[in-house]
């Protein structure tokens, strides 16, 4: 009976959904709740239970996409959850009876066997049922508790009672952000004042308890966060002990303080406040740490009973906040507290379920009330920059769904039909004819990315020396250097596996073998374990202990312990910037936690940024393949974007934007 599943012939199983479950990669565990979930309908209706089962199931699916509910009325046509299970005719007709009867009350739906499993809002049971469509209680209670404390922060208006004499009045605002103008920082002799849009975010900001600024890399969200800190600097009206800087990933939060910095560092003529501000600008965090996460007890720290003591959150990269995390934030903040969201809506959604920033920024309610600032224009990829400029029109292309054509369409990309041809500037589409083609572009990337002449002397044959204070100074230096080339390129993929090879997983194996064939012809010492000293890594799992989150890339290099007079032998270790400064620990204290970082999903790119990107597509289009993904990898890079595959794929991504069903806008604009 090995490998068989036993169930009762009296309330058959539905094994003919086993492989239909794991091919939508469910997992068969999914399969097994939905069943057991269905046995609250009684032993009496063996073929309701069924049916049951399968409504269960596609609330299951709908969650592990995203979703946060099931709209019942679209869930018998073409394209829905239920059609991905491909379930029968028989099947159909009794889940179109189903859904008929949910809307009864709750008299009906006892009559009928359904009420220990489906409810109304407000009741506690296992799918609940609310504005035509179908929830998991998590999600029900979620969306609910986000969206009133949204919909609340969107309507605070300030007293006119005099109570609230702290608060700032718009003149004051106004003075302080003007003094702020004209002493702009200067940038590549450019200066870098705010435009009419960014002023009015600085001004929602200070003026109301919830503000939204979405817009494209390079529309100017970290200039209107660093004018923000010099405004309220001057104002004096909150201390900048209670402003606090986060991002879902530790890279996104580090990244929005370094660049905060260099605002900072480039006004040519600093006021005192300035100098002052630079000296101590509010750190920056990942929410999790933020919100003081608890490995052990598996919660937060910080909620609705021990608010967080800041009053001024400013969140980065919020396109990336599930549902979940957004209501532990927002339970977290105290009433009167000033939250700032930055993001763009068009990137990718979150891994889990929800979209808060996309249903924010399609909110009348809160485009009505001022709470959205949709930024415009882009400052990154300037007119005079023709690559800056071919990389901007061609994100904008793929976000408005046109399929950038291949030929004869001004400004359509490069298209190269050998490696030798790419001139990695603008936008660039190579199309490999074959695997070995493939193969030949990867060389190619190789080598463009390792012929800098100092990086075998950057990647010291001998050692760094890390003693109790750190590295060493001229260590810190080559560190900086040799970051800063890792972090200039980047291969991105649509998934870690499968992917007809493709994926994230089977490229880092084959830049694995390359690269130490690469160390041995440079007469650099190769090492014996899983990596190699001179290989890029990221963290794929928080550690807490050592403050390594998610997403944190670092490089293997040969290190030794100085104590005193004394060094130890070098050995590899995984080193990380923070900062200023760097960290190293041994290979053995992150088993577990990291992964090889040659190439990586799109989805962990999401916060970074890079000068040269390479988007490798898979053979044939799956699904996790969508305008959005396209969209932030491309929008990752800087100077040079080449796509890797066929003409047909890209286009089926193009032609395939992400929608997650979720009732947040309609919640917040309906007042309900």
């Amino acid at each position: 009976m090995k490998g068989k599943l036993l169930v009762s012939p009296y309330f058959p199983f539905p094994t003919d959904l086993v492989e239909k479950v794991k091919e939508l990669d469910l997992g068969l565990e999914s399969l097994f709740m939905a069943w057991d979930l269905s046995a609250l309908v009684g032993e009496k209706e063996p073929n309701l239970r069924r049916t049951v089962s399968i409504l269960a199931l596609a609330c299951l699916l709908a969650a592990t996409e995203g979703h946060t509910r099931l709209p019942l009325q679209d869930q018998l046509t073409s394209g829905s959850v239920l059609e991905q299970l491909a379930v029968n005719e028989g099947d159909r007709e009794a889940l179109f009876q189903l859904l008929t009867a949910l809307p009864l009350c709750s008299e009906q739906r006892e009559a009928v066997g359904l009420a220990a499993v489906f409810g109304p809002a407000g009741a506690y049971r296992p799918l609940i049922y609310d504005r035509d469509s179908l929830y998991l209680q998590k999600y029900h209670l979620l969306e609910g508790r986000v969206s009133a404390a949204l919909r609340e922060r969107i309507n605070w208006l300030p007293p006119d009672d005099g109570d609230h004499a702290a608060e700032l009045k718009p003149g004051q605002i106004d003075e302080a952000l003007q003094d702020v103008l004209q002493n702009s920082p200067l940038v590549a002799g450019k200066t870098i004042r705010l435009d009419d849009e960014q002023q009015l975010a600085v001004k929602r900001a200070l003026e109301g308890r919830l503000t939204v600024v979405s817009g494209r890399p390079g529309s100017g969200k970290t200039a209107i966060v660093s004018d923000l800190l010099r405004v309220v600097a001057r104002l004096q009206h909150l201390p900048l002990e209670a402003i606090v800087l986060a991002a879902p990933t530790g890279k996104a939060a580090d990244r929005i303080r370094a660049s905060i910095i260099r605002h900072l560092a480039a006004i040519a003529n600093p006021s005192e406040v300035d100098r002052r501000l630079l000296e101590n600008c509010p750190h920056a965090q990942t929410l999790h740490r933020l919100l003081g996460y608890s490995p052990a007890e598996e919660r937060f720290r910080h909620s609705d009973r021990n608010p967080l003591a800041e009053k001024l959150v400013i969140v980065d990269e919020t396109s990336m906040l599930d549902l979940a995390l957004t209501d532990s934030l927002l339970r977290a903040l105290q009433p009167d507290a000033k939250l700032l969201l930055l993001g763009d809506a068009d990137q990718l959604p979150p891994v889990d379920a929800g979209a808060v920033l996309r249903d924010l920024c399609r909110s009348k309610q809160a485009e009505t009330q001022g709470r959205l600032i949709m930024l415009k224009n882009s400052y990154r990829a300037r007119e005079e920059d023709s690559a800056g400029a071919k990389i901007l029109a061609f994100a904008t292309a793929l976000n408005s769904g046109e399929y950038p054509h291949m030929k004869g369409a001004p400004g359509a990309p490069e298209v190269c039909a050998e490696p030798a041809a790419l001139t990695f500037a603008g936008v660039e589409i190579f199309m490999p004819s074959e695997e070995l083609q493939k193969r030949d572009f990867m060389e190619c990337w190789l080598n463009r990315h390792l012929s800098s002449a100092e990086l075998p002397a950057l990647l010291h044959s001998y050692s760094y020396h890390q003693g109790s204070t750190g590295f060493e100074d001229q260590d810190q230096q080559d560190l900086k250097l040799l970051f800063e080339h890792y972090e200039s390129f980047k291969l991105l993929c649509v998934t870690r596996v499968t992917a007809a090879g493709a994926g994230s997983d089977f490229l880092n194996r084959w830049f694995h073998q390359r690269w130490l064939a690469w160390l041995r012809d440079h007469g650099l010492p190769e090492s014996a374990g899983e990596m190699a000293v001179g290989e890029p890594l990221i963290v794929n799992r928080n550690d807490y202990r050592l403050r390594l989150y998610n997403g944190d890339s670092g490089i293997v290099l040969p290190v030794s312990s100085v104590s005193g007079t004394t060094k130890s032998l070098p050995e590899p270790m995984a080193v990380f910037q923070r900062g200023d400064s760097f960290s190293a620990y041994p290979l053995q204290a992150l088993s577990g936690r990291f992964e090889p970082a040659w190439a990586i999903t799109v989805h962990k790119a999401q916060g970074s940024e890079y000068d040269d990107v390479a988007i490798i597509l898979p053979g044939t289009s799956i699904r996790p393949l969508s305008r959005e993904l396209l969209y932030t990898a491309v929008t990752r890079a800087r100077r040079s974007v080449v796509v890797v595959g066929s003409a047909a794929v890209l286009e089926e991504g193009v032609l395939r934007p992400v929608e997650r069903l979720s009732g947040v806008t309609e919640i917040l604009d309906s007042g309900v």
